[in-house]
């Protein structure tokens, strides 16, 4: 009897201290929920995207030498040409369609 007691106040005490713990490490959640506040702040949605705006900030941003800029800024690109490309594609596509007789 003594033993289950023990026992019983042992889970209490492991599952109490595990929920304090979790709340200093920090989660998956916890970590996008910061990321996508970053994003937000460089990025607000009420901002006009003036294309000068935009090469202003990527220009900014690819003149930087920290690391983490040289990333955005690769990666910025890469959406670029990503996105050039499927617009290329998508053209070509129309006009092949246009040619081609009914």
């Amino acid at each position: 009897m003594v033993q289950g007691k023990a026992i019983l106040t042992a889970l209490l005490l492991a599952a109490g201290a595990t929920a304090a713990s979790a709340t200093d490490v920090n989660s998956a959640a916890v970590i996008g929920a910061n990321a996508m506040a970053e994003h937000v702040r460089a990025f607000p949605a009420g901002r006009d995207y003036d294309r000068a705006q935009v090469l202003k900030q990527l220009n900014r941003v690819c003149a930087s030498d920290t690391a983490f800029d040289r990333k955005r800024c690769a990666r910025a690109w890469r959406i670029i040409n990503d996105a050039h490309a499927e617009l290329q594609a998508k053209r070509a596509a129309e006009a092949a369609a246009a040619a081609t007789p009914d």
